[in-house]
Order: structure tokens, then C-alpha cells, then sequence
């Protein structure tokens, strides 16, 4: 298997999200003009019970296994690497399966329980086999990205997104025209059955991502037969396993214990602050009137986590790519003894991220109703209540970019724990956000006690980032330009879209107003930093 730098895995891995991402879009965007708020509340239900699941099955797998191949690597054991990916996978077949089976089982009260409707069973159901497929992935995802070689991963993000756009729209768009197909299904309302095809398609393209990597680790991976006294017993490649991926399993679940803390909490304050004054409700919510009060809660749920959320999501599963490649490079650098080297590795990953997140942050701060209109035009009252919540989300979503290489540094210097404890004093500050702010500021309150929640990690990792390497990492400078940049190139964008938008129809105007602030971001940056951009690919 050929190894690669951690820059060009970075990269290749940044080039392979973003093509998931743009095939996600054209995935999200069509579904949430098809099933509405109240459809949109029914499909984020269903990924409310997957991703605490996920969280702690799949999120720390990876790493698991990438850790001590990288290291074996480093060592140039082979056949210790090959081991310990083969007793990965038929531990994690079986906790797979448990997993799937843990969903099914408590698909009726977890849907009950969080949007108060039967009709999100369906979509809950559907979404259980990917607990199994997601964990067989991971294994298979682990031992190459220890290897250094990304590439597998990359293709199988690709081949999942597309089947979840073939896929996923075509389950919903038969089951919305044809809801008998769900007999179990309490109430057949065409909203109900899209959420769940979506959602079995969704499961598909889970399948899809396994399905690819054993194929191409078929083609390009050698068979490395076991030598007959194998280095490492089974009992201990276990224990190894779980040394790792508990504590970044915890961090995980942690992570999404503020989607957790919002599925628990903002339904229920919605359905409280609607009793109490209907009126302020629609009014803080930018709710249209022509959504009954027996749906407004679901609505303008749904239309927070189903476009908010979701663009809130797009950037930070950009430069999570950065994270997966700088920790297998790092591991190896920090397995040797080079403290140098993975300071170095540190500082690439975290400009390298900047330069991504601090202009798309700015600008989602500065245009949110441009934005949420270019991607959701057919949904206006969607978007009218989304748009709050997606202006304050902003902040939060450059802290979380910032976070995660920062939290994949941590892992590879061997302090899993360390992400653990700082999420758990970020969910704590999430949760009381939400308890303060949300009868004060609506979805509002709830996107502003994340990125509260965001902030206060960032601040706490790098922290503790620095304590570890022992190293300085220089910082100040890149980041102060590259804060300026995102500042110039908000305000840009923000009046030429004002002045475009008097002459273009609003999508030009949105796309010719972007260019034009990464122009101005892009001529700041090179102007005050090139040297340093330039030195990134070295």
C-alpha cells in the first residue's frame, strides 16, 4: 500500500468530502423542499437516535485501529498491522450487530419520547442496519489510514454520498406518492413515509461505503498471511482497541450530546412557550401563520436541524478531513520521539483549517438569509425560521473546525482522555444555555449555547494542546491576518449582495457576492501571509 504525506492524505481526503458534500447537498436540499419542516423533524428523529450510536460504536473505531497500525507501521511490522485489522473486524461484526439490534429495540419509545409522534418510527427502524455497515467500515477505514494511504477512504465516502442521493430521494419520492407501501406506519401521512425512505436510503449507502472498501482493499491491500507466532495475542490487540476508542467514543458521545440536549430539551420548551403564548411563539420563531399549532413545534424543529444544522455541518465535515490526516503522520512522528515533527504537523493542520473555516464562519454570520434562499428556495417559511438560528450557529461552527485536528493531535500523542473531559465541560455549558436562553431567544437560544458550548472547547483544547507538545506553535501571526481577512471579506460580501440583489435575480446576486469576498479574503491572505501558505505544502 502505498504511503502518502500527511498534506496529500489531508487533501485527498478534503477532495473526497467535498465531493460527498456536494452530492450531500443535492441530497438535502431537494429532500427538505420535498417533505417540509414537519417531514424534516420525522428524518432528524431518526439520525437523533443514530448518532449517539454511532458515536460510540463507529467515531473512535477509526482511530482505534489507525493508532496501532500507524505505529506498527512506523516500526515497519507489517504483519503486526495486518492482525490487529483482522481482530478488529470480527469484534466490531459483533458489536455491529448489537448495536443494530439496540436501535430497533428502542426505536417506538425514543421516537415517542423526543418528537411526541408515532409517525418517526418508520424512519428510526430504517436507519438501524447502518449501525452494522458503519462499524465494518471504520475497521476497514482504520487500517488504511494508519498505512498513511487515504485514498480507500476517499473512494468510499464518494461511493456513499452517491448512493445516498440515488438512493435516498428515490425511497422517498415512491414512498411520499405511494405511503401504503409502510403498513405499520399509524399514519400514513406522505411526510412520514418520504422520512422514511430517505432514511432506508441513507442505510444503503452505508452498505455501499463497506461494499467499496472491501473491494478496492481486495485489489490493493497484500493478503499479509499471519506469521505462526504472532507478535501480539488476540486478548491484548482487544485490549489495545478499547484503550483507544472509549475515550474518543466518550468524546464522541459527548460531541453529540448537544444534538441530544436539543432533541431533549427545545421540543419540549417549544411545546411549553406555545401553551403559554401562542402569539410570541410565531413571533419569535418568524413562523408563518398558515402552520397550525398542532405542528408548529415539529416545524420549526425540523426547519432548525433540517437547514440550519445541516449548512451548520457542511464546513466542519470539510476540515475534519485535515484531522484524519494529520493523525496517523502525527502518531508516527510522536511514536519516535519527534516532538518537533508533530508540532509541526499541529501548526500546518490548524492554518490549514483556519484558512477554510474563518471565512465561511464570517460569512454564514453575515448573510444567513442569502444563503438558506440559494439552497432552500422552495421553501420559504422553512426558511424564514431557520435563519436566526443559522446566524448564531455561525461562531460556533469556526470553534468546532478549529477543535477537531486539534482533539485528532491529542488521540495520536496518546491522550484520548483529554477530549473526553473538555466535551463533557462543553456539553455542561450547551445544556444550561439551553435552559437559559431558549425562552429568551427561541432556535436563537439554542444556536447560541452551541456555539457557547464550540468556544469554550476550542479555547480549553489548544490549552492543553500546548501543554503537551511543549513546543511554541507561532500562531498569533496567521490567525490575526486571517481573523482580519474573514472580517474584510464578510463585509464585502454582505454589500455587494445588498447592491447586486437591487439588479440580479438573488442566486447571481449571492454567488457574484461570495466571489467577490474571497477575493478580497484571498488578496488579504497572500498579501500579509503568502510565505506561510506557500510553505504548507512542504
Amino acid at each position: 500500500m502505498k504511503k502518502q504525506t500527511f498534506l496529500k492524505g489531508s487533501l485527498m481526503l478534503g477532495a473526497s468530502a467535498i465531493l460527498a458534500k456536494v452530492l450531500g447537498a443535492f441530497f438535502k436540499i431537494p429532500l427538505t423542499n420535498a417533505l417540509g419542516g414537519t417531514g424534516m423533524g420525522y428524518f432528524s428523529s431518526a439520525y437523533g437516535l443514530f448518532l449517539p450510536l454511532y458515536a460510540v460504536l463507529v467515531t473512535g473505531l477509526s482511530t482505534a485501529v489507525a493508532k496501532p497500525v500507524a505505529a506498527c507501521c512506523a516500526l515497519g511490522d507489517q504483519s503486526g498491522a495486518e492482525r490487529i485489522c483482522r481482530v478488529a473486524r470480527r469484534l466490531f461484526l459483533g458489536l455491529g450487530l448489537l448495536g443494530t439490534l439496540a436501535a430497533i429495540l428502542c426505536a417506538v419509545p425514543f421516537a415517542r419520547y423526543t418528537t411526541g409522534a408515532a409517525e418517526a418510527v418508520p424512519a428510526v427502524i430504517a436507519i438501524a442496519p447502518a449501525v452494522l455497515f458503519s462499524c465494518l467500515t471504520a475497521v476497514e477505514r482504520g487500517y488504511c489510514e494508519g498505512c498513511c494511504c487515504m485514498m480507500p477512504t476517499a473512494v468510499s465516502q464518494a461511493a456513499e454520498a452517491l448512493c445516498k442521493l440515488i438512493c435516498g430521494l428515490w425511497f422517498c419520492r415512491v414512498l411520499m406518492e405511494n405511503p401504503s407501501l409502510l403498513p405499520f406506519l399509524p399514519a400514513s401521512t406522505p411526510e412520514a413515509a418520504g422520512a422514511a425512505g430517505a432514511v432506508l436510503g441513507v442505510t444503503l449507502s452505508t452498505a455501499a461505503g463497506w461494499l467499496c472498501m472491501l473491494l478496492y482493499c481486495r485489489k490493493r491491500v497484500p493478503s499479509g498471511k499471519i506469521p505462526p507466532a504472532p507478535v501480539q495475542k488476540t486478548w491484548h490487540i482487544i485490549r489495545m482497541l478499547f484503550a483507544v476508542m472509549l475515550p474518543v467514543a466518550a468524546g464522541a458521545l459527548i460531541t453529540n450530546l448537544t444534538s441530544l440536549i436539543d432533541l431533549a430539551t427545545v421540543m419540549r420548551f417549544f411545546h411549553h412557550l406555545l401553551a403559554a403564548d401562542a402569539a410570541a411563539f410565531y413571533e419569535g420563531t418568524s413562523l408563518v401563520a398558515s402552520i397550525p399549532p398542532e405542528e408548529a413545534a415539529t416545524f420549526v424543529y425540523g426547519s432548525f436541524m433540517g437547514l440550519s444544522m445541516t449548512v451548520f455541518n457542511l464546513v466542519p465535515s470539510l476540515t475534519n478531513m485535515f484531522g484524519k490526516g494529520v493523525l496517523p503522520c502525527t502518531a508516527q512522528a510522536w511514536a519516535a520521539g519527534d516532538r518537533k515533527a508533530a508540532a509541526g504537523y499541529a501548526a500546518q493542520v490548524l492554518v490549514l483549517t483556519g484558512l477554510l473555516a474563518i471565512p465561511a464562519g464570517c460569512g454564514l454570520f453575515a448573510l444567513p438569509e442569502g444563503v438558506l434562499a440559494f439552497l432552500y428556495g422552495e421553501r420559504p417559511a422553512e426558511t424564514a425560521a431557520a435563519c436566526e438560528g443559522l446566524r448564531w450557529l455561525a461562531p460556533g461552527m469556526l470553534c468546532l473546525c478549529l477543535a477537531f485536528p486539534v482533539f485528532s493531535l491529542m488521540q495520536a500523542m496518546g491522550r484520548a482522555d483529554l477530549p473526553v473531559k473538555i466535551m463533557g465541560i462543553g456539553a455542561a455549558v450547551k445544556l444550561m444555555g439551553n435552559l437559559v436562553l431558549l425562552p429568551l431567544l427561541y432556535t436563537g437560544g439554542a444556536a447560541l449555547s452551541t456555539s457557547l458550548c464550540y468556544g469554550v472547547i476550542l479555547v480549553l483544547s489548544l490549552y492543553h494542546l500546548r501543554r503537551l507538545l511543549g513546543v511554541r506553535l507561532s500562531l498569533v501571526k496567521p490567525f490575526a491576518v486571517m481573523a482580519y481577512a474573514g472580517v474584510m471579506c464578510a463585509g464585502t460580501a454582505w454589500l455587494c449582495y445588498g447592491r447586486l440583489l437591487l439588479r440580479l435575480p438573488q442566486r447571481i446576486a449571492l454567488l457574484l457576492a461570495i466571489a467577490c469576498g474571497g477575493v478580497m479574503y484571498g488578496a488579504i491572505v497572500l498579501g500579509l501571509m503568502g510565505k506561510e501558505v506557500r510553505g504548507l505544502g512542504k
